[in-house]
């Protein structure tokens, strides 16, 4: 029978000084992860873990679903499961060696200590390639712990080599690269056995006690963030319900410190693994403004840990709440929340400047965002009886004249195609969503009350609506607010979507176009499939080079339409339509199609221009 030697070629000691080395080792180890649960609150994290939503935590992190997102991400799965293979190999030796064998068991033996090697040998390669792909792409820390990972690799192989060379058995083909490595080195390494030996061990051991200190902590904590986060983007929750306020003196809402934050985003921060996806997709980033969401996710746990930190201002009001960085974060760790948080106190202590006010002081006085009279909106467009559908247009398309050109059409084709449509003329008012990206939470839920008042009084079941920003509040956000929603809220480019391929409406042809997915329609809402079901009809469709859910702001998103006064990131929309030579940019969102056609304008590019989808179809 052959049978794996424990401690083989080492002295009869040496197992009692490695478990005396243990005793400390594990100590720092315990006190870091009784740190790391009490800073950021993962007892609570895990109180709300339950059976299903382990079994989803389970399978994005086997299957590394986010992380082969991208390519840069590939090497991570060579590293992941090399290290998870090796882990479980030297929980199996630990067994066999420390339980079973008192017991007179054996479990490496014969069949199964040959497949057992030649795993751990395949393990240790795939380790070892995923170790050096990753290497180029870190930064110093990073550096360091890959360094610690190779060592323990190459000098784990080198003593297998010179154990097979010293006392080579049936089970030593099977270690295939040490066995190979056995031919090279024979033993030249016999007399520096132990001291490789104990090099390893004690590396391996220090970097297990540095683990939940360093940015390894991600490797303990994933598992509960991508058990507990959606796929989708989502705004942050609702840091009360105003129908249930009864002292409104007494609201604290977003943080100043964040010690303040709720334990549901805190525990979030220990999973960053820094790999700067957030900050790669991020458009402010990318335009320069200052604003990075990996260092402000860093930043906050390092405050939490003791370090100083300070969230600017200007940083905060950089976002555009697109929802990239949280779309693209490996370990669904939510940049975005923290920046909506820190916004929700700075309104909440007063502290924004004068086109913000602007835009709060409009939705108060008029209950629209554009500082324009309530009286005659909608007067433009009739109303049908009994309708299929109540529209709600959306502030912008309510007053400005394009948008009304665009609605009246929208109608005109919905009704050809058979629906009835009815409007709410001048009771129409802001949807919410902009002074809720701002900040103001109070003044967003009285829209919320007053709307959802209104749906019911007018007995709405299915809202028809054209601006994705509204679409996301009435789909994602009233619900959690409003306890007896049931309204059915649909967007225009899914209807009319479907009643192109009812054969209710066709496409008129336009050539040489491309889409520009709307951030609060592909990454908010999943809606990137109904668009292209519309525009591969027509010839000379074309995709940008960040389409779909990888799509680039316009730049309007998070209220900057209101304050920013700017057009940098339209601006690099506009430059990938015409690197693909699209004559025509189609857009489904009239924020997009407001700051897409400023910096067509702007850019002086009189050969492109841009249609709302819906001008596409007769």
């Amino acid at each position: 029978m052959v049978v794996r030697e424990s401690f083989a070629l080492l002295p009869s000691y040496v197992p009692a000084v490695m478990y005396a080395i243990l005793v400390p080792i594990a100590i720092a180890f315990i006190y870091g992860i009784y740190r790391v649960f009490a800073r950021f609150e993962l007892w609570k994290a895990l109180r709300s873990l339950n059976t299903g939503s382990l079994s989803r935590g389970f399978s994005r992190v086997i299957t590394q679903r986010r992380v082969i997102e991208k390519l840069k991400g590939f090497p991570h799965i060579f590293l992941f499961f090399g290290t998870l293979l090796l882990f479980l190999g030297t929980v199996t030796v630990f067994l066999e060696t420390d339980v079973l064998k008192h017991f007179g068991l054996l479990i490496l033996k014969d069949t199964s200590y040959f497949l057992f090697e030649l795993i751990m040998d395949l393990s240790g390669l795939i380790f070892l390639i995923g170790v050096l792909l990753l290497l180029p792409t870190r930064e110093r820390e990073g550096k360091l712990l890959l360094l610690g990972l190779l060592y323990i690799g190459i000098s784990g192989f080198l003593m297998e080599a010179t154990r097979i060379s010293s006392s080579p058995n049936e089970a030593s083909i099977y270690s295939f690269i040490g066995n190979s490595l056995s031919g090279l080195i024979g033993s030249s390494l016999r007399g520096l056995y132990e001291a490789i030996w104990w090099s390893h061990a004690i590396l391996a051991f220090i970097m297990i006690a540095y683990l939940p200190y360093s940015n390894l902590l991600h490797s303990l904590t994933s598992l509960v963030t991508s058990s507990l986060e959606e796929d989708g983007v989502e705004f942050p929750r609702e840091p009360f319900l105003l129908q249930d306020v009864e002292n409104v003196e007494e609201l604290r809402v977003g943080f100043e410190r964040p010690e303040e934050l709720p334990w549901y985003e805190k525990y979030r921060l220990a999973a960053c693994v820094k790999c700067g996806r957030c900050t790669d997709s991020c458009p402010a980033n990318q335009v320069g403004r200052p604003l990075s969401p990996r260092d402000v996710v860093i930043g906050l746990r390092g405050s939490l840990l003791g370090a100083h930190y300070e969230l600017r201002d200007e940083t905060v009001w950089s976002c555009v709440a697109c929802g990239a960085c949280s779309l693209s974060c490996p370990n669904y760790v939510k940049p975005l929340d923290f920046l909506m948080e820190r916004r929700r106190r700075l309104v909440f202590d007063g502290r924004i400047d004068k086109k913000m006010g602007e835009l709060v002081n409009s939705l108060r006085r008029y209950r629209n965002s554009l500082s324009v009279p309530q009286r005659g909106r909608l007067s433009w467009l009739s109303s049908d009886e009994d309708p299929d559908y109540y529209i709600w247009v959306g502030c912008q398309y309510s007053f400005d004249p394009i948008g009304k050109r665009i609605v009246s059409r929208l109608v005109e084709l919905l009704r050809s195609s058979g629906l009835r449509i009815a409007t709410f003329g001048e009771m129409e008012t802001c949807c919410g969503e902009p002074v809720r990206r701002l900040g103001e939470e109070g003044m967003f839920q009285e829209f919320v009350m007053a709307n959802s008042e209104l749906f019911k009084e007018l007995g709405v079941k299915k809202l028809l609506v054209v601006c994705p920003h509204g679409l996301t509040v009435f789909r994602k956000e009233y619900p959690r607010i409003v306890r007896d929603w049931d309204v059915e809220v649909v967007s225009h480019v899914e209807l009319l979507a479907r009643l192109h391929g009812e054969g209710r409406l066709k496409l008129r042809q336009i050539d040489d176009l491309t889409f520009h997915d709307p951030c609060n329609l592909s990454r908010y809402n999943g809606i990137v499939e109904e668009p292209r079901s519309v525009l591969r009809g027509l010839r000379g469709y074309r995709e940008m080079r960040r389409s779909g859910k990888d799509t680039f702001c316009c730049g309007a998103g998070g209220a900057n339409y209101w304050y920013q006064g700017e057009s940098s990131m339209a601006k690099e929309r506009v430059k990938e339509a015409q690197e693909i030579g699209a004559k025509n940019v189609v857009v489904a969102c009239p924020f997009c199609y407001a700051m897409i056609n400023d910096a067509i304008k702007g850019m002086g590019a009189e050969d492109l221009r841009v249609l709302e989808i819906s001008e596409l179809l007769e």
